[in-house]
């Protein structure tokens, strides 16, 4: 019998991580405020921001290969519990004005290595939950909820911060970890080929070398990786500099949260779209190959925009077609893992994205601070272009596309 979209596992794993995806987000609102009102300090928010980035890039591929070895449904609960716990605990010392600066650090450092395990987990599991023929929809669905929670969250998170306080809302993060785990207790997840296999260092390090030959043996992933790693190091930096970018430009700080939430609708317009129609693959393969190519034109344009609205909708076009993009590439990359070592195959590519996005923030800011940001964004999309196209046009992809997204 042909397995729906809407079954059971991915209805209880998609509320468990709306739920959660709230809190986190209501959190991290609620405690960069707390440490910017503890200590005034930019760089410590900065600091806070990175961890999880840098955690992500070097131990990936280390926690994928062990997240292969193990079970998957009590590994993903039991990151929740604990997650939900330390948030409880974090709470009651912020009610007790007992919390540091340090506890916070120390906390986001086990969080970030809590979600180096738990996002390939799930991310493996949604592969054996959705149909293959429903993966774009499927994902683009668990995109849309997280850019509607994100649109609508960073607006309230403020005044939600401010009505209810930082304990209260740190507690009510924990309280959502908590949730997910239950809703998450009720998920079938299937076993994997290595489940139950001894972790041990010389294991990892075979798992991890196979992890690199099959990405190079392979014709598409071998083409996908690196280009995850070359596309992120090229147009992810304007994302994390858009704020002096509005500023430079002569806008207020308050076009920059008009300009924010108009990017984000237009991602959010994008992927509920494809969450509710379902694409032919040669639909799909179009509809990736426009939508990157258009991304980076509407990109170049609202770069050199010098007018407030004109901007905001070429942003809002860029932000549409860049997420019709990558709906269509992140479901194709997730289909042509091999069941044997997803994870650790994973874990590379999660560590190109972060290694690209934290290379991209550190050269686009050295660069802003010799040439006009826009000169140097526009000079990193227009780069972009011909990898773009590359990717795109490539046999290997196009055929894939056609033949495993159906």
């Amino acid at each position: 019998m042909h397995k729906k979209l809407w079954n059971k596992d991915y209805i209880l794993l998609l509320q468990g991580n709306t739920v959660s995806t709230i809190g986190d987000l209501m959190y991290s609102v609620a405690i960069g405020y707390w440490v910017y009102q503890q200590t005034g300090s930019s760089a410590l928010m900065g600091i806070m921001s990175s961890i999880s980035m840098f955690v992500t890039m070097f131990f990936s591929p280390l926690c994928g290969s062990i997240v292969d070895k193990c079970n998957r449904k009590w590994l993903i609960v039991g990151i929740d519990v604990l997650q939900g716990l330390l948030m409880l605990v974090v709470g009651l010392l912020a009610w007790q004005n007992t919390l540091s600066v340090p506890i916070v650090l120390i906390v986001a450092l086990l969080a970030a290595f809590g979600s180096v395990f738990y996002s390939p987990a799930v991310s493996t599991l949604m592969i054996d939950i959705i149909p293959r023929n429903d993966m774009v929809q499927g994902q683009s669905i668990f995109s849309g909820v997280s850019s509607l929670i994100n649109l609508t969250g960073s607006a309230l998170s403020g005044v939600m911060v401010a009505f209810l306080g930082v304990p209260l809302i740190v507690v009510i993060n924990g309280l959502s970890n908590l949730y997910s785990a239950v809703s998450e207790f009720f998920i079938h997840v299937p076993r994997t080929p290595q489940q139950g296999t001894q972790v041990t260092a010389r294991g990892l390090l075979r798992d991890m070398g196979s992890a690199v030959k099959t990405i190079f043996s392979d014709g598409c992933l071998r083409l996908f990786v690196p280009s995850i790693l070359l596309l992120n190091l090229l147009c992810a930096g304007p994302m994390t500099l858009m704020l002096p970018f509005c500023l430079e430009k002569g806008f207020t700080v308050d076009m920059y949260g008009y300009l924010s939430a108009v990017m984000t609708a237009g991602s959010l317009l994008c992927v509920l779209f494809l969450g509710i129609v379902k694409l032919t693959p040669k639909a799909r393969f179009w509809t990736m190959t426009l939508g990157f190519s258009l991304f980076g034109v509407f990109s170049l344009l609202a770069y050199f925009s010098t007018q407030f609205i004109p901007m905001c909708v070429l942003f809002f076009l860029a932000s549409l077609t860049n997420a019709a993009g990558n709906a269509v590439f992140n479901a194709a990359l997730m289909l042509a893992l091999p069941e044997e070592n997803r994870s650790a195959i994973l874990g590379f590519v999660q560590s190109s994205c972060c290694g690209g996005m934290a290379l991209s923030a550190v050269i686009f800011g050295f660069l802003g601070d010799v040439f006009p940001l826009h000169l140097v964004f526009a000079a990193g999309i227009t780069l972009a272009l011909l990898p773009i196209l590359y990717v795109c046009l490539n046999r290997h992809t196009k055929a894939f596309i056609l033949t495993h997204c159906e």
